[in-house]
C-alpha cells in the first residue's frame, strides 16, 4: 500500500538498523498459571486470532495508531489513524485493500477500497514484527508478569518491556531513535472476523475506475 498511512510505514522509525546477533533467552519461569515469557508469545503467535492497538509517539509530539485484528492463516484488518484522518485496511485473500482517509467519526458505509497484491499478512502484523525482535534481546530483567529487555546493534540502543497475562502476551513498548511504540493485545481468541465493512466498493486503480461491489 501506498501513502503515508500504510500498515506499518513506521516500524522502520525504530529498527532504523538490521537487529543480528544472538540475545539471551527469554523465557523466565513463573507460577503455574502464569506462562514465562517464551511460552506466552509461543501461545500468542499460535492464537487463531487476537486485537491489537499499537500508537507511535514521535519527537515532537506527532503520534500515529494502529488497530488491527489478526485472524490466523492470512488475514488482517482494522484502521491506521494520523492527523485527525483514518484510514480503513485490509489483506483478505492476497490481496491488500485501503481506503481514503476519512474522519474517525464518519460512517464507514459505502467506503471504495483500492485493491492491489499483498504480502502475507503477517508482514503487516504489529504483533508479530515486534515479537520478532524478542529473539535478538540482551539484558532482559524479568520482575512478576513483566520483562525488560534491550536490543543494541552497531551503535542504535532500543530499550523495551513486555507484559505476560495469563498465558498470553499483554503489551509490548519499544523505544528509542526518537521514537517510541507501545503495542496492546486483547480478545485472544475472540476477535471479531476479518471483512471489508458491508456496502464497501472496490477499485482497482488510485483514481477510482473500476469499482465493484464487494461481495
Amino acid at each position: 500500500m501506498n501513502g503515508p498511512q500504510r500498515f506499518v510505514p513506521w516500524l522502520l522509525l525504530l529498527l532504523l538498523v538490521v537487529l543480528a546477533g544472538g540475545g539471551a533467552t527469554l523465557g523466565v519461569l513463573q507460577s503455574p498459571t502464569q506462562a514465562d515469557l517464551h511460552q506466552a508469545v509461543a501461545n500468542t503467535l499460535a492464537a487463531p486470532n487476537y486485537t491489537s492497538d499499537s500508537v507511535l509517539a514521535q519527537s515532537g509530539g506527532a503520534t500515529e495508531s494502529q488497530h488491527l485484528v489478526w485472524q490466523a492463516p492470512n488475514r488482517l484488518g482494522g484502521y491506521v489513524q494520523s492527523q485527525g484522518r483514518r484510514s480503513y485496511v485490509a489483506v483478505i485473500g492476497g490481496f491488500e485493500f485501503q481506503s481514503s482517509p476519512i474522519s474517525p467519526t464518519a460512517s464507514t458505509a459505502h467506503l471504495t477500497f483500492v485493491r492491489q497484491a499483498s504480502q502475507p499478512a503477517s508482514s503487516y502484523d504489529p504483533v508479530r514484527n515486534y515479537l520478532a525482535l524478542l529473539q535478538r534481546a540482551t539484558q532482559v530483567h524479568q520482575s512478576g508478569g513483566t520483562s525488560t529487555f534491550v536490543l543494541d546493534e552497531q551503535g542504535q540502543v532500543l530499550h523495551g518491556s513486555v507484559t505476560v497475562v495469563g498465558q498470553y502476551v499483554d503489551a509490548l513498548r519499544i523505544a528509542g531513535g526518537g521514537a517510541s511504540v507501545g503495542v496492546t493485545i486483547s480478545s485472544v481468541g475472540s476477535s471479531p472476523p476479518v471483512a471489508l465493512p458491508s456496502g464497501a466498493k472496490i477499485s482497482t486503480s488510485p483514481a477510482g475506475s473500476g469499482t465493484g461491489s464487494a461481495g
